[in-house]
């Protein structure tokens, strides 16, 4: 009796094992990580309180949570200087627009030479999107109404040379208007940050921004606390113009994303993704790609832009090649072929 019993229990040992290892299922990528990540590495996110700080921060403090121990950093950056640094090895990674990180790898003004060494990591921030706002009390309801009456606007555009910029320029130009042209029309064109930009307009000095930021963006919804603001749609001629040129993907902003928007909202959108030096060590980027996984969840609660973050959006990182690191990792759980 005791030899039978002893054959049954080996028999359940053997089945469970086998029953275990051909179960099927897609590998999570969320075991425990008790490694620490062994070089101290730094992020070059965007300027202090800025929304590009408490992503970089968010990062750097999920990589902590996946492995204790590890010395990382969050240093403050910007969004044309990052690239850049990336690409001289001043920093291991960097927050960028994906479009932005595209036009460093291939020279695109405004980078004056192709920054080849350049690779993506994980999307952080799928949905960064264009968005143009005014006074309710603006003269002006669209882009293409701006171009046919050569209204005289007071535009913000945000950084000198950042994607802000590019697309706004690009906006225009599929209406047959330049900066120039604004100008000439007795209007302005100024490089602002968000916060600068706000102020002059509750002076009443600037009467319109456009500029790429996830939903919701947080200095517009300071702003519309005390200022009455409204979307200007920028137009599907616009859209379509973008689409082809840059590449840029359209999307709805859904009409309640903002307490003064009630209608859906048409535009374009590139995500914020992490990027790194071609010659990071693989293992470095591995265990950080796998860190961002794994640490979704916390993610989520930072800010609202990481909740659109998923199976289907992190390895989506526009025309950047990935860095073999993080291509190891999303091969591994079945995310890439």
């Amino acid at each position: 009796m005791k030899k039978i019993m002893k054959l049954l229990m080996i028999l359940i040992i053997f089945f469970s094992i086998f029953i275990s290892g051909c179960g099927g299922e897609k590998p999570s990528g969320k075991e425990e990580s008790s490694k620490e990540i062994p070089d101290n590495i730094t992020i070059f996110g965007g300027s202090v309180g800025g929304v590009w700080s408490v992503f970089t921060e968010g990062v750097s403090e999920a990589v902590r949570k996946e492995y204790p121990g590890t010395l990382i950093s969050a240093v403050p950056g910007t969004v044309f200087g990052n690239p850049v640094s990336v690409s001289q090895g001043k920093t291991g990674f960097a927050i960028s627009e994906s479009l932005t990180a595209f036009f460093a790898y291939k020279g695109h003004a405004p980078f004056e030479e192709e920054l080849r060494n350049v690779r993506a990591v994980a999307s952080l921030i799928p949905e960064n999107t264009f968005q143009l706002v005014a006074p309710e009390s603006a003269p002006f309801n669209s882009v293409p109404e701006i171009a046919e009456n050569n209204y005289p606007i007071r535009y913000s555009a945000g950084e000198k040379g950042a994607l802000g910029d590019i697309v706004s320029a690009a906006v225009f130009e599929a209406y047959d208007l330049t900066y120039e042209d604004i100008q000439v029309n007795g209007g302005e064109v100024n490089f602002l940050s968000g916060g600068k930009t706000f102020e002059l307009m509750a002076d009443s000095k600037i009467d319109s921004l456009g500029k790429m930021v996830p939903i919701p963006a947080g200095d517009i919804m300071e702003a519309s606390a005390t200022i009455d603001l409204k979307f200007i749609p920028i137009g599907e001629k616009a859209v379509d113009h973008l689409i082809q040129k840059f590449d840029m993907k359209p999307f709805t902003i859904e009409a309640g994303s903002y307490e003064f928007q009630d209608e859906d909202y048409l535009t374009v959108k590139t995500p914020t993704i992490l990027i790194t030096n071609e010659e990071m060590d693989e293992e470095t980027v591995y265990q950080v790609t796998k860190a961002i996984y794994n640490q979704l969840d916390y993610l989520k609660d930072v800010h609202k832009g990481f909740r659109s973050l998923n199976d289907e959006t992190i390895a989506d990182v526009g025309a950047i090649p990935l860095h073999p690191g993080a291509e190891r990792f999303y091969k591994e759980i079945e995310l890439m072929d």
